[in-house]
């Protein structure tokens, strides 16, 4: 990889000996105590400092967070040693190794390299890709019960959004979702596996579903924690793209490779399509550190697969706990997450549950008043969240 970085120096062996000396973690606890100490000194001068993020949330408030779908298990130690060597490269604009980490993904997906937009995180794609509808006949459909990035922030802009409910499965309902298209639907949003309930489309269906619905309108699909499912790499969707469907396949290194803090993500679209986004999308460039760690965790398959285990593992015991307490949960979850039926409004449970340390979404989605989402977490912290439930709950 060193090879491939156009944009690096060579650096000192005793600027090396130091970074090993003191090591990632003393350099990230100093950065940390130095961020929290300005967001108070900017408190105590009479700032405004409710929307600065801590630089130690997890230490401030001493909760386990199984609320965000974050990859508690941690980034691959290969990409966390290709971060400590390009520490003095910071100095350096990531353009050269944003060209080569779209390389990279070309060629895992099987598509062409101009098809790629490479991001800070999916989110900036998400919201890019809502305004793009707005502009491009401004209607998107998709299903009640989906992750809100694209449907919310189309519908903030103006978009008209047909929102389908699920069916008896909670699954996407595809054939009313496609009996929704009409000639001037601008978009269709599927994200598979589906946050919050953590099913995944049938791939078989989902890709003759794609090839009917591009001919009339644009397909989006989101495959955030496509590589956490059982059935992957088969349930991956990016060969549409390579078969020049009118399609869009979005993907983050959030999930599974654990780099939700890094911030990085890409989507392979039509070329004309990228170029228009990939422009306003990258803005002023993407984090270099993010494109280093992003392709060391691609190389490491030993991490994904034992990540993938590890996840399922910890799946397992919260979807046992809801078979034990009785309480009704969307089947055969295939994320970092399962979906559950509380009993209660749930705000009521998420207060119940803070209350015992355990972090969990404090809202839910329309016509589910009483689901909670609950995240995956490491083998003590999804213990200590099944002991919550069942005091909560039992």
């Amino acid at each position: 990889m060193k090879a491939e970085m156009q944009n690096n120096q060579p650096m000192d062996s005793s600027r090396r000996k130091w970074l090993k000396t003191v090591g990632l973690g003393a350099g990230a606890a100093a950065l940390s105590a130095c961020v929290d100490s300005g967001v108070k000194e900017l408190s105590a001068a009479g700032m405004p400092t409710e929307h600065f993020p801590s630089a130690t949330p997890n230490l401030n408030d001493g909760l386990v967070r199984l609320s965000s779908n974050e990859n508690a298990f941690g980034p691959s130690a290969k990409a966390v040693e290709a971060m400590k060597g390009e520490l003095f490269n910071l100095c350096r604009y990531a353009d050269p190794t944003t060209d080569v980490l779209k390389k990279k993904i070309a060629k895992q997906e099987g598509v062409s390299e101009d098809q790629v937009v490479v991001t800070n995180g999916s989110s900036p794609i998400l919201f890019g890709y809502a305004e793009w509808i707005t502009q491009n006949g401004n209607k998107l459909v998709t299903s009640e019960a989906t992750y809100e990035g694209i449907p919310r922030g189309a519908e903030f802009m103006g978009a008209d959004v047909t929102y389908v409910p699920l069916d008896a499965n909670m699954d996407f309902d595809l054939d009313a979702i496609e009996a929704a298209v009409t000639d001037d639907t601008t978009a269709v949003y599927i994200c598979n596996p589906n946050n919050p309930t953590g099913r995944a489309v049938d791939a078989a269906k989902l890709t003759a579903f794609a090839k009917r619905v591009s001919q009339k309108a644009q397909v989006f699909i989101d495959e955030a924690y496509i590589e956490m499912s059982d059935a992957y790499p088969a349930n991956v969707q990016s060969q549409l793209a390579a078969d020049g469907y009118n399609v869009v396949i979005c993907r983050t290194f959030s999930k599974i490779h654990a780099m939700a803090g890094q911030r990085l993500g890409y989507a392979i679209m039509p070329v004309e399509q990228a170029q228009q986004l990939g422009r306003k999308l990258r803005m002023g460039g993407v984090n270099y550190l993010g494109l280093v760690a992003g392709m060391a965790s691609m190389d490491d398959h030993a991490n994904l697969n034992t990540m993938r285990d590890r996840v399922k593992t910890e799946r397992a015991k919260l979807t046992a706990a809801a078979q034990e307490l009785g309480q009704a949960y969307a089947k055969n979850p295939q994320g970092n997450f399962i979906y559950m039926d509380t009993g209660m409004p749930h705000q009521e449970f998420s207060d119940k549950m803070r209350a015992l340390g355990i972090k969990v979404v404090g809202r839910t989605w329309p016509g589910y008043d009483t689901w909670s989402r609950i995240s995956v977490g490491t083998p003590e912290e999804t213990d200590a969240c099944v002991k919550a439930m069942k005091a909560v709950l039992a």
